[in-house]
């Protein structure tokens, strides 16, 4: 892992009774993105880096 790389804290909330995985993706700047099932999660995390890199490059340095 780059150490200079921007990061992000994303938070995922999960149902203990869903079979499979549910739950919410959550990140700073952006909607939470519901998920159900391992692929949706993945899925989830892909949508919420986009989000994040894009805010992060249309953001000034700071």
């Amino acid at each position: 892992m780059s150490e200079s790389g921007y990061r992000v804290r994303l938070t995922v909330e999960v149902v203990l009774s869903a079979d499979p995985i549910e739950g919410v993706l959550r990140h700073p700047h952006g909607a939470g993105k519901p998920f159900a099932g391992w692929v949706a999660l993945i899925r989830a995390l892909e949508l919420a880096l986009d989000t994040e890199r894009a805010h992060s490059a249309s953001s000034p340095p700071g």
